[in-house]
């Protein structure tokens, strides 16, 4: 059939209805559209899937849509579809094309384009998008909703929508780019002849392209030998970092990555940062070491015996405490990963690449019941003996009143949180804020972050992005006053968002950039002057104008019980809240000072 048999524009809807429908078969559920012209055929199609179930969402800027895109896929495991028009649009997708890549998060972004009799000829709205995200996408395929009607090229368009899905889990899950090419008319004409390509359409859509998703099992020789260095470690350790939140029919199990298990099956203590899904479960096993990073920083390491054998499970660990620890030990690893090759300091041994709960489930089973020796014992009780003295002098300064900082806010925050709850935590400080401060709130708490690329992007809008498909209770974001002015774009979408799950955004303005305290160019002469304004870029912006101008509850707290009573309040209402804590600039520094004096005064006292 020719396109005059349908009607151009009616052609173009029906090839465009037949992508987002087996997009949808192939199991896609939600899509994220932004405005424009060119994308019209795209929105019509996913307009018309909506009756089928797939839910759309439609968000002012491509660069808050491709984070709210990427919050829902972290939160369900499943690529949503991002749908653009022509020109600049798809490349605000960029920065979360390539958190979505590092990230292991599926994402699938449909970006309208010109046809190709417009290319290099001056045409407005028009560039090269062939490609163009480059290697921040595992797949890049074209789609040209104007071409032929034939079977045959629409069999191919069922399968690419098949292969995008596909590519956007396997071998691990990351971007995917289509680029749909579509020709005016861009609408479907009133009355445009017989309803046989609709049919044909149809037709197909009832026979689904079934592509199952492998499981990458680890490989079972590096797995004996991995139980054989577990056998001979005196001082093992187990140093979980960043891992992906588990799909939503996995939470039920408390310790869903298998840490606790591995721990008690190897004996070794267990450092869970908050990004690793086994610090805030719901019993204290998995929590027994969780600080000891912190500790041993704040300690100073001295006379603390170092592991002889790290196993790494996840990404590396972001707090600086366990960094210094494992580069203090230079000690042989075994890499637990679902797919990159996470050894930024080349000391692994042993890589179990694969499926992170076989790994640690097959590795406990060739464990068996073998209990630690005498000797890896003790170095247990060392180490939870430290991250005893560590609590108790962080809960000794705190009842002492050091005056409201960042990190009585952070910890604060995560104390406030309800079961099950999601809290995501922003890249620059609060991440870091919650290993040092943060104690164990009694219950289960889901934690994630953007840690593909440690940017401070899209934050808000991912947070959200998490919480829309409902699998969720409630959620909270701590986030730095400059990440919140890094992404307004996030703030915008609080109307479309309207009364979801309730969305607490935490923001602790300390009058921005205060990460570079912590960094060596805090010494620098240029950093204490006037200049330093370039690294702590200050702003001294009315957050509650901010709040008013987008239509979201707002309050400012100076101290921690305003804070909690602000927290629960907004905790009990659905929609977007805002709430600010203001700390005085440089309070962070002075606390974690004390901090180390008391971790040395009860080090002496011993």
């Amino acid at each position: 059939m020719g396109l005059a048999g349908a009607g151009a524009g009616e052609a173009q809807f029906q090839r465009a209805r037949l992508l987002v429908g087996a997009l949808m078969q192939a199991g896609v559920r939600r899509a994220v559209t932004s405005p424009g012209s060119r994308s019209t055929p795209l929105v019509l199609a996913a307009l018309d899937a909506a009756a089928a179930g797939l839910d759309v969402a439609s968000i002012i800027d491509e660069r808050a849509a491709g984070f709210f895109a990427l919050g829902q896929a972290r939160a369900t495991g499943v690529p949503t579809a991002l749908i653009c028009t022509s020109g600049t649009a798809p490349a605000h997708y960029l920065p979360a094309m390539m958190e979505a890549r590092e990230a292991g998060v599926p994402l699938i972004a449909l970006t309208a384009d010109r046809p190709m009799e417009l290319m290099d000829c001056g045409a407005p709205q028009t560039t090269d998008q062939t490609k163009l995200f480059g290697s921040a996408v595992s797949h890049f395929a074209e789609v040209d909703l104007a071409g032929s009607v034939d079977p045959l090229s629409l069999r191919a368009i069922r399968r690419t929508a098949a292969q995008a899905v596909f590519r956007s889990r396997w071998p691990r899950g990351g971007a995917v780019h289509l680029n749909v090419r579509a020709r005016k008319p861009l609408e479907p004409e009133v009355n445009a002849g017989d309803a046989s390509l609709a049919a044909t359409v149809d037709a197909l859509l009832e026979e689904p392209v079934e592509a199952a998703v492998p499981a990458a099992q680890p490989d079972p020789a590096a797995l004996d030998r991995a139980a054989a260095l577990c056998r001979r470690a005196e001082r093992g350790l187990i140093v979980a970092g960043p891992l992906p939140l588990p799909s939503p029919e996995c939470r039920r199990d408390g310790d869903v990555r298998g840490l606790a298990k591995l721990a008690r099956r190897t004996g070794f203590p267990l450092l869970a940062e908050a990004t690793s899904q086994g610090r805030f479960t719901e019993g204290d096993a998995a929590a027994d070491a969780a600080r000891l990073g912190a500790a041993w920083m704040a300690d100073g390491g001295e006379g603390f015996p170092l592991p002889d054998l790290i196993l790494q499970v996840g990404a590396p660990p972001v707090a600086a405490g366990a960094q210094r620890l494992i580069e203090a030990a230079g000690a042989p690893q075994i890499v637990l990963s679902d797919g990159p090759w996470t050894d930024p300091d080349g000391l692994a041994s042993v890589f179990l690449f694969g499926d992170v709960e076989s790994s640690t489930s097959e590795l406990c089973r060739r464990l068996g019941d073998v209990g630690p020796d005498t000797e890896a014992a003790g170095w247990r009780g060392d180490v939870l003996r430290l991250c005893g003295r560590f609590r108790a002098a962080a809960a000794r300064l705190e009842a002492g009143g050091l005056g409201f900082h960042d990190g009585e806010a952070a910890g604060t925050a995560v104390a406030a949180m309800s079961s099950d709850a999601l809290l995501m935590l922003g890249n620059s400080l609060p991440v870091r804020l919650v290993e040092t401060w943060a104690a164990h709130p009694g219950h289960r708490i889901w934690v994630a972050s953007q840690r593909g690329l440690s940017g401070i992007d899209g934050l808000v809008a991912g947070f959200l992005g998490s919480l829309s498909p409902g699998v969720f209770p409630a959620g909270l974001l701590l986030a730095g006053d400059v990440s919140l002015l890094h992404d307004l774009d996030g703030l915008a979408i609080a109307p479309e968002y309207g009364d979801g799950p309730p969305a607490v955004v935490v923001v602790i303005d300390n009058q921005g950039g205060r990460i570079f305290d912590r960094l060596p160019i805090a010494k620098a002469g240029i950093f204490r002057g006037p200049a330093g304004r370039y690294w702590l870029t200050p702003h001294g912006v009315d957050f509650g104008g901010l709040a008013r101008a987008f239509g979201v509850p707002y309050a400012r707290v100076e101290d921690a019980p305003a804070l909690a009573r602000e927290i629960e309040a907004a905790l009990g209402r659905r929609g977007v809240s805002l709430v600010v804590a203001g700390v005085a600039p440089g309070a962070l520094a002075a606390a974690e000072e004390s901090l180390r004096q008391a971790m040395r005064e009860s080090s002496s006292s011993r």
